[in-house]
């Protein structure tokens, strides 16, 4: 097959060269066409060398950075101290599975407190509780407004078993008036999580 291909071209190359020849023009025109193959050949093998180096050039780039965050020790401490820090955040969040054991757990907390430091004339008046998303998670938001009678040496033991319960409160808004005989009125904020979102955060971390 390849033999009759040849004898069947060779004519028209023998035709090709005599004419060549014969026109300097014809061979001068070949030879541009020529000489503008090979560039473009030069051309895109140089266009495919450069994205190749580049490719090459990224991958070392990644795998170094790679390299440098497996050798750094202060990821794996920070990450531990981050836990360390939400864990005591979350033991510090007041817990109840309804949002009506929230606002009683609130409520029963804040009379024993009046009543431990001897105030007297208690009123307590619960906000409306909302559900709050804090870190991913569903929280109850119960506010109080308090107001009693207490004497002036009272405030700061008040104060300071509000700020040494287990529990974290806050305190938005505070205000004591001893010409009115000791009247002092406080806002006060406490966050509860649901112990089926804790229960449910356990089960997902157990996975």
């Amino acid at each position: 097959m390849l033999s009759n291909l040849h004898k069947a071209l060779l004519p028209h190359w023998l035709q090709l060269q005599q004419q060549t020849a014969a026109n300097p023009r014809l061979r001068w025109m070949l030879w541009g066409i020529l000489y503008i193959f090979l560039m473009y050949f030069a051309l895109s093998l140089g266009e495919w060398r450069a994205e190749q180096q580049q490719e090459i050039s990224q991958l070392q780039r990644t795998a170094t950075k790679l390299e440098q965050l497996e050798s750094q020790t202060e990821w794996p401490d920070r990450w531990a101290a981050e836990q360390a820090v939400s864990s005591q955040l979350q033991n510090r969040v007041w817990k109840a599975k309804t949002i009506g054991l929230a606002e009683a757990d609130l409520q029963n907390y804040l009379r024993n407190l009046i009543n431990n430091h001897n105030g007297d004339g208690l009123r307590l008046r619960l906000a409306p509780t909302e559900t709050v998303v804090i870190g991913g998670e569903n929280m109850f938001k119960v506010s109080a407004d308090v107001s009693a009678v207490l004497s002036v040496m009272q405030i700061d033991n008040l104060m300071r078993a509000m700020a040494e319960h287990p529990q974290a409160l806050l305190v938005e808004r505070f205000s004591y008036s001893a010409q009115r005989s000791g009247q002092f009125n406080m806002l006060v904020t406490a966050y509860f999580s649901s112990a089926e979102n804790e229960t449910s955060t356990e089960n997902g971390a157990q996975k």
